[in-house]
Parts: structure tokens; sequence; C-alpha cells
């Protein structure tokens, strides 16, 4: 094959690429606008486009995790009344089929600014909110947030690697000391979500065995007692690299993976 040719090749396929990367972006994105507008304007049939039916919201109240059932979140929006707030869209990311976003609204009457921290899943082709937790400030407060120093990224950190090296060498106190014990794992399975029980997850890990799995952390996002992370995970013996977002929210001055979705391919691509 001439070079022209292989050139051209390697351009289409980054093109189509690019091409593929940016639709999908514009998919979470229409979700995330259904989410920012609906609430804004008081559109429940937009908010049930942009959650799955069984999505819940999570917050910390008093030191304590407090559950908001979605159904009830939608139903408490009044049809056609417009509320005073104001959405944005802070980051996006997105691998194969699982994704998170992050999302501040500004309330002008109250003076306070929420942040939003989302797990999505493409179901049956159309991207969907799994589930939120919240972190809600006074508008000045956002600025001291962010000056903070780098000691809640260190406890962050702390949490995602007993995850990570918990796992790896099957130590069930150190999943104990990462994950919150109500959590579940959310994933795409034939096109239908999937769910794994927290617990079940857990007995995989009580064995002894230590796994072939490389683990290291992406990336964080944090505001307050409220988190985001990505983290990818080396499997060498299967040749596949798993993806895996996961919320985080601080309890009783610990943080705790709440929720955790997850993606994989093949190692490479």
């Amino acid at each position: 094959m001439k070079k022209s040719n292989i050139l051209l090749l390697v351009l289409t396929f980054i093109w189509n690429f690019e091409i593929n990367a940016q639709s999908e972006i514009e998919q979470i994105n229409t979700t995330l606008q259904h989410y920012i507008e609906g609430t804004a304007n008081g559109a429940p049939e937009r908010l049930k486009k942009a959650f799955h039916k069984d999505f819940k919201l999570f917050i910390v109240d008093s030191d304590t995790l407090k559950i908001i059932d979605g159904k009830g979140y939608i139903e408490r929006v009044e049809k056609s009344k417009k509320y005073n707030r104001i959405g944005k869209i802070i980051t996006i990311d997105y691998e194969n089929d699982a994704a998170s976003a992050k999302i501040e609204v500004y309330f002008p009457d109250r003076n306070r600014i929420a942040t939003d921290y989302l797990l999505l899943l493409k179901i049956k082709g159309k991207w969907k909110i799994l589930h939120k937790i919240i972190n809600l400030n006074t508008f000045e407060k956002v600025a001291d947030l962010q000056a903070k120093n780098t000691l809640e990224i260190d406890n962050i950190n702390k949490a995602l690697l007993h995850y990570i090296e918990g796992t790896a060498n099957s130590d069930p106190a150190r999943l104990d000391n990462a994950f919150h014990k109500d959590f579940n794992l959310y994933y795409i399975k034939k096109d239908t979500l999937g769910i794994i029980p927290g617990k079940k997850y857990m007995t995989n890990f009580t064995n002894g065995k230590t796994y072939n799995r490389i683990g290291k952390v992406v990336s964080i996002d944090y505001e307050d007692d409220a988190g985001l992370a990505k983290i990818q995970v080396l499997m060498p013996d299967r040749d596949r690299v798993a993806i895996d977002y996961l919320l985080l929210l601080k309890i009783k001055e610990e943080w705790k993976i709440i929720h955790k979705s997850f993606t994989s391919k093949t190692y490479g691509k």
C-alpha cells in the first residue's frame, strides 16, 4: 500500500473518531440541558428525559448521608413555574457508554451555589443521569473552597487507594474504608442497565487472592464535601482496561465512594 493511501486511512480514522466524540459530547450535553432547563422552567417532562427512572440524589446533611428519591424530586417541580436558578455545565468526561459531569447552579434569590456531580450511562442509545450528589454553599464561600490546600485531595486520594489496592490484594478492611456500606456498581450490558450490589461485589475480594489489577487515579474534582473521581484499572491477564467514575461524599470526616459506574475496553484502544 502506498504511503499516501496509508496516510489517507489514518486521517480518515482520526476524523471519524473526532466526529463520533463530538457527537457523544453533544448528546450528553443535550441530556444535561434537559436537566438544567427543565428545573429552571418547570418542565417535568424534560427532567424525565434527563434522568433514569430510578435515579437518586445524595447529599450530606448534618454530617449524615441523606438520600432523595428521584421520582419525588421531579414531582416537586411545578409545571410551567419559573425557578430562579442559573445552571451551567463545567465539565463532561466520557468513555464508551459511561460518563460523568459537573454542573454549577446559582440561586440569586438565596445567594447560594450548588455543585452537582453526575454519573451518566448510555442506555438503549440515550444518555441518562443515573445518580447525582450535591454540595450547596453560599456564593462567597466558593472562592474560599477553590483556594483550599491539597489536604482534601490527599484524603480523597487515600479513599481511592483503599479501593485500588484493596481490590488488587483482596483486603476487605481497606474496601470498607473506601466504600459507603450501601454503594452499588452500574454498567451497561447488551444495551441494558446492569446493577451489582456493593455487598455482592465485596465478596469477590474475601479469598485472600491477589489480582493482577493495576489501578491509577486519573482525576479528582471536589467542592467542600462532594467529589468526583475517574480511575483506570489495567487488567493485563484479560488485555482490558476498566474506567471507573466514582461519586464521593465526606461523611463524619471520612470520604466514602457512594456509587460507581464503569466501562471497559481492549488495552491500547
